[in-house]
């Protein structure tokens, strides 16, 4: 029966790894297509509050596919890749999915309500959906530390969540891509809130509003049996956890399953 679940796991975080890289695939073509010089693409799909008004609403979820700096796109795809790849083992194909296109409609859409009074402004990009991965793995996995460009120390993941929430707060009055980053944090936000609350180990707004973090539910809990002499170790379980421990880090690690590989250390030692 093990060998089941692990295969049916197994089976879906490669699926969704598979629609990570369909978006990163799909949205670099599109680059491609809407390049100035090769089409006129990039202007049907481009948000414009003008082109709502004659019921082109495709265009809060079709701007999503129209970037146009080459250097933006790749850290934007890198920085999906990267933060993306740790919740695959968490959610499906579908959820990964959801999470992307309603954390950039979320962007999308908070740009749109503070641009009303502008119908022929117009935005475009994918940093909303982006930001709102990194918040829902932040959200997830708050205590894996990262390395970022520059900074020679690891970075907590709810640490560099807040870091580039406070910075595209104060960016906001001066660029309008940084109302796209903050609707994909919302956005992100509400949809652990809504659809994963289960997968919440860390909520942002418990530091906001400083208020006491409330229990969160441990995502692989391990109860070890009690026996008389020594505790039998299920081996699914300490391979389990030894591919979590590959993919994620020893930080993902709960306090439950740290015990397990230090009761397994010890039985090896004891054997030797």
């Amino acid at each position: 029966m093990g060998f089941f679940n692990k295969f049916s796991q197994n089976d879906q975080e490669g699926n969704a790894v598979k629609t990570l890289f369909g978006i990163i695939c799909v949205t670099v073509l599109f680059f491609i297509l809407v390049q100035p010089g090769v089409s006129s693409l990039a202007g049907k799909l481009i948000l414009v509050p003008a082109a709502l008004q004659d019921f082109q609403l495709w265009r809060i979820v079709s701007s999503l596919l129209v970037n146009i700096s080459g250097w933006n796109l790749f850290f934007e795809m890198f920085a999906l890749y990267i933060f993306g790849t740790i919740i695959t083992s968490r959610l499906n194909a579908a959820k990964i999915f959801s999470l992307y296109l309603c954390s950039g409609i979320a962007g999308n859409l908070l740009w749109l309500v503070l641009n009303l009074k502008h119908p022929d402004a117009g935005i475009f990009g994918c940093s909303g959906a982006v930001y709102g991965v990194i918040m829902a793995s932040a959200m997830m996995v708050p205590e894996m530390q990262m390395y970022l460009l520059f900074i020679p120390f690891p970075v907590k993941l709810r640490t560099m969540a807040a870091v580039f929430m406070i910075l595209d707060l104060f960016l906001m009055g001066a660029t309008p891509f940084a109302l796209l980053d903050v609707g994909g944090f919302i956005g992100g936000y509400l949809f652990m809130r809504i659809f994963l609350r289960k997968e919440i180990q860390w909520d942002p707004l418990d530091f906001l509003l400083n208020r006491k973090p409330s229990a969160r539910n441990v995502p692989y809990e391990f109860k070890q049996p009690k026996q008389s002499g020594e505790t039998r170790i299920d081996r699914n379980e300490v391979d389990r956890i030894l591919d979590k421990l590959s993919r994620t880090g020893i930080n993902s690690l709960t306090p439950e399953e740290v015990a397990v590989l230090e009761k397994v250390r010890e039985q090896m030692n004891r054997k030797n």
